[in-house]
């Protein structure tokens, strides 16, 4: 019994507020990822339903297993404000924007500068972060300072539920393991939806990745390239590059939309407009390097090693080059 005793936890206590955020974060700030998963015609009917009551047990179990480790009285408040401010806000992007937050998108979020941030504040920001955020924070900040124990007692609770969160994360997915893994290897970008383990996860890899060194210098590319030769007095080439922030073809009136969208362009001579192109990426940190590489959507997106792009070719070539920005970097 008193064993038992040792592992009874307060209602009031660190480990229970743990898992009602928990839970907190997985019914209401994922419902970008619930929306997404509800639309999916392979998802359709009950057993659909029912899979997408299975996903989101597993997602609050293991939520709940990592908020145990943190649920000490002196961490679980600063822990759960950080936690529960940065879900309120994803949600509301990815319910917003249709993105979702893999390891490119936080490299993208951390060369944002100001100007590109403010872009981004809005009325609905504010709601969803009252919301998903300041409801649950003025609720647990309001509490009474956390009832707690001897710290081998609060350490056998948190091993405790981390245990169950994990069982119960792993029985789950066994009890749905075949539509699990079809789903995920059909829609892998539902991984990246799990609010906030995509945050904190594509943020550990980005981290990682920061820290790895080339193994060598870049790949040469293009050695013998050469300007051609030029009769005497004439100007020097100039190549000038434009690169503009991303914008749907199908609405350029130089593709044939109904609407005036480039009155400007219209009016100069021979402007070609290339159609049949795709991006890289969706963000400029995956897509700007890959436009300026030899290598194509698929092949630069595997690439092992690092290697040379344009604009190592044309100064090797000859041309002084100047790369100029107004935003964040050229990537």
């Amino acid at each position: 019994m008193r064993f038992l005793a040792l592992f009874k936890p307060s209602l009031t206590g660190p480990l229970t507020l743990a898992w009602g955020a928990a839970l907190w974060l997985g019914l209401l700030c994922n419902w970008p990822l619930w929306q997404r998963m509800i639309n999916l015609p392979d998802l359709a009917g009950r057993q659909g339903w029912l899979f997408i009551a299975v996903f989101a047990g597993i997602v609050t179990a293991l939520s709940g297993a990592l908020l145990s480790l943190l649920a000490w009285r002196a961490l679980l408040k600063p822990v759960l404000t950080i936690v529960l401010l940065s879900a309120a806000a994803l949600a509301h992007f990815m319910g917003s924007y249709g993105i979702v937050v893999d390891p490119t998108m936080v490299v993208n979020i951390m060369q944002t500068n100001a100007r590109e941030a403010a872009d981004l504040l809005s009325l609905r920001l504010a709601v969803s972060l009252l919301l998903l955020a300041g409801l649950p924070l003025l609720w647990l900040w309001r509490r009474r300072p956390l009832q707690d124990t001897t710290w081998a007692r609060r350490l056998g609770l948190n091993l405790l539920g981390f245990v169950v969160g994990i069982t119960l994360t792993v029985a789950l997915a066994f009890s749905s393991f075949a539509e699990l893994a079809s789903t995920m290897r059909n829609e892998t970008s539902l991984r990246y939806m799990i609010n906030p383990l995509n945050l904190y996860w594509s943020l550990g890899v980005v981290a990682v990745e920061s820290q790895a060194t080339p193994a060598g210098p870049p790949e040469v590319i293009g050695a013998d390239a050469r300007l051609a030769a030029r009769p005497v007095g004439s100007q020097p080439p100039l190549l000038m590059l434009v690169i503009g922030e991303t914008a749907r073809a199908a609405n350029f009136a130089l593709d044939g939309y109904g609407r005036p969208t480039n009155p400007e362009l219209a009016k100069l001579p021979a402007v070609l407009s290339f159609q049949n192109v795709s991006s890289c990426g969706t963000s400029t940190a995956a897509s700007l390097p890959c436009m300026f590489s030899p290598l194509g959507r698929a092949a630069y997106g595997g690439q092992k090693s690092h290697q040379e792009n344009l604009l190592d070719v044309l100064q090797r070539a000859g041309l002084a080059v100047l790369w100029l920005d107004n935003q964040s970097g050229c990537k």
